[in-house]
């Protein structure tokens, strides 16, 4: 950066010397168009670089003069502007490190004070790391205990299900007997039914007996009734009688006493059925129980089973946990180690922490120092007459100008670094410069929005290029209310009242074109023409004006195709390359659009580089590599740096100190870079 500052300071003094020795060769040529060159000599001199370029006919060593001092003049032009440029990146970046340096100061400041803190903490930290390895040892105790018991419960837990499952195996072989012992209980209830039925049989059969040998007593009682009757011959009859009179008592003595005997059998044998029927009462009670207990000891054996399952679970859970303990504390002793690396480091951070912030306050003082070194090359700079320069006038009431802008290519990126400048320049007036970027279609949608929120919040000018239509409507409602409008780059409707249009001259460019084109083809040649937007009026009028210059000058140069494009860059670029590929005839082709590197990658890519050549606008770095390269034959611009600055000035000047503004427009300076001043041509960066 300082070699930089060197070579403006000695380029910007040697600008009057250059003019006196310039001066001096004159005054011995001749008088006429010496005169033109003196004037414009002394007008550099003057550090005015608005002065028209030097027209002399002819050629010889005045020509060749003349054509040196316009180059002089264009390259001072665009090392002004380029410094301009560059003075506003730097103070940005100032701007930037300014606030780094300042937030340093403070941070470190803070960061000293934290860092004390931050030890005081680590110490704690210690403290607490100490203490928490003595916890997780006491915790590893208190695991192994806990892994002891848990085995204990395991081996108790294994043994309570073995018992379980002997007894449910034995209960179920006592089951099988009970069952055995029920089904004989049941046999014997039905032996004992049966023969409680035969003993009533038997009773049955005693009671006939009975009652035969009543019926015989009686009979032999008549018989022997009878024997008496009968006499002798009856005696042996009445033997017979009196011997079933006996047997007849004998069988009822003896039927009484089987009829006694079989009641105290019947008696027992209800006895021993009632027994057993309580006894299989009771068995199937002792059954029910004994399912109750089985299903007990089932459900034991199956609950022990799943608290063995949770015991595995919490055994394997309780392994991890040992191996997290172990693992934390080789970590929690790590952190120890860590921590008193920290104390010592922080208390080493706390010593550079305070040379740091001494340096930051070196670094403040160079960046001021640096700031006043800038402030004096904008003082330099403003000596060179390249534009409009703000009023030395100022009002007490804030001035307010919102700039609306298109950020899609270099060229405006070039305005938007014209109008930082201006907004630099102005920064001591009491001005605010509301800028508001439309980086693609998207964002340009909230231009009417913009524009309506501005007026109002009662901006007092707005300045925007005319070709951006949308926000018409809220443009001209601003204007009734009282809002200056100046349009820039292209003019708007003649429905918007406004002041004036800062403009390149758009037929001078069409001019300029033709005569460029005209000296790449030789004065003849077939030309192709890439027309942008033919609605845009920038593009219909370089259109005409170019046609026109071809016509009445260059009679030998012929138009043999004109392609319509849109602003899509792949899509033009398509069109340029098939444009080319057909048209062999073709030897120069000319853009009124941009996309200026599109044309020049078709020219390349369809294999007519030193063929056919290019005549484009706007200037740039990529587009004077095009040129070295004869792929561009010439680019033509119109300032897009004074384009951003002039019409913020002209607007500042007019509401502060009443400048007239020219209804017509304020006419933007043109430039033509060719193969002839690329060499010496100063980088556009």
């Amino acid at each position: 950066m300082a070699d930089w500052v060197v070579i403006m300071l000695i380029v910007i003094a040697s600008v009057e010397t250059l003019a006196i020795i310039l001066l001096a060769v004159l005054f011995a040529m001749q008088k006429g168009s010496v005169s033109k060159l003196a004037a414009n000599a002394a007008e550099v001199a003057g550090k005015n670089m608005e002065v028209e370029d030097i027209k002399v006919s002819g050629g010889g060593s005045l020509g060749e003069l003349a054509k040196n001092i316009n180059l002089i003049k264009l390259n001072l032009r665009a090392f002004v502007e380029s410094t301009k440029g560059n003075v506003i990146t730097l103070t940005d970046a100032i701007g930037v490190l300014q606030g780094a340096t300042k937030e340093t100061q403070n941070g470190v400041g803070q960061t000293s004070e934290s860092l004390n803190t931050v030890a005081d903490k680590v110490s704690e930290q210690l403290a607490l790391v100490k203490d928490n390895l003595d916890i997780i040892e006491s915790n590893n105790g208190q695991l192994e205990e806990i892994d002891q018991a848990m085995a204990q419960i395991q081996d108790t837990l294994g043994e309570t299900v073995g018992s379980c499952n002997e007894g449910i195996a034995n209960l179920e072989r006592y089951e099988a007997g009970m069952t055995q012992i029920q089904n004989n209980l049941n046999q014997c209830v039905k032996i004992l039914d049966e023969f409680s039925a035969q003993i009533n049989q038997v009773n049955s059969i005693g009671e006939l007996v009975i009652d035969i040998s009543e019926e015989l007593q009686l009979l032999a009682l008549n018989a022997s009734i009878e024997a008496a009757r009968a006499g002798e011959a009856g005696k042996g009859f009445a033997v017979v009688s009196q011997e079933m009179g006996v047997l007849s008592e004998k069988t009822k003595l003896n039927m009484d006493e089987i009829t006694g005997i079989l009641g105290k059998v019947t008696e027992s044998s209800e006895l021993v059925n009632k027994s057993i029927m309580e006894c299989n009462d009771a068995f199937n009670a002792s059954a029910a129980v004994f399912n109750d207990v089985s299903g007990s000891l089932r459900t034991i054996s199956s609950q022990s089973g799943e608290i063995d399952s949770k015991m595995r679970d919490i055994t394997d859970k309780y392994s991890r946990i040992a191996n997290n303990s172990d693992l934390s504390k080789g970590k929690a002793e790590d952190l120890y180690s860590a921590s008193e690396v920290i104390s010592d480091s922080t208390r080493d951070i706390v010593a550079v922490s305070e040379q740091t912030s001494a340096e930051a306050t070196q670094i403040a003082d160079n960046v001021e120092s640096l700031e006043n070194m800038l402030s004096g090359i904008r003082n330099l700079i403003g000596q060179f007459k390249t534009g409009i320069m703000p009023t030395k006038k100022n009002r007490t009431k804030k001035v307010r100008i919102a700039f609306f802008s298109k950020l899609d290519n270099y060229f405006w990126f070039a305005i938007r670094r014209g109008v930082s400048y201006a907004e630099k320049e102005l920064s001591d007036n009491n001005v605010e410069i509301l800028y508001f970027p439309y980086k693609d279609d998207i964002e340009e949608k909230q231009f009417p929005d913009d524009v309506e929120k501005c007026v109002n919040e009662g901006v007092d000018a707005i300045i925007y290029p005319g070709f951006l239509t949308l926000a018409d409507k809220q443009i001209a409602a601003g204007a009734s209310r009282g809002v200056k409008i100046l349009t820039y780059n292209c003019d708007c409707g003649k429905s918007i009242k406004r002041l004036s249009c800062y403009e390149p001259d758009q037929e001078e460019a069409g001019v300029m074109a033709a005569d460029a084109a005209a000296k790449a083809l030789g004065r003849s040649g077939n030309v192709a023409v890439i027309l942008g937007d033919k609605t845009a009026a920038v593009n219909k009028i370089r259109y005409e004006s170019f046609l026109n210059r071809l016509k009445s000058n260059y009679k030998d140069i012929q138009v043999v195709n004109t392609t319509e494009v849109s602003y899509n860059p792949e899509k033009t670029y398509q069109q340029e390359l098939d444009l080319l590929k057909k048209h062999p005839e073709i030897d120069l082709v000319y853009s009124t659009t941009g996309m200026q590197i599109q044309l020049a990658k078709a020219i390349e890519d369809a294999g007519r580089r030193g063929k056919v050549k290019a005549v484009v606008f706007d200037q740039n770095d990529e587009i004077f590599s095009y040129i070295k390269k004869g792929v561009i034959a010439a680019a033509i611009d119109h300032d897009p740096f004074s384009q951003g600055h002039d019409p913020i000035i002209y607007m500042y000047n007019h509401l502060v100190d009443g400048m007239v503004l020219p209804n017509d427009r304020i006419k933007c300076k043109a430039s033509v870079v060719d193969s002839d001043n690329i060499a010496d041509r100063i980088s556009a960066g």
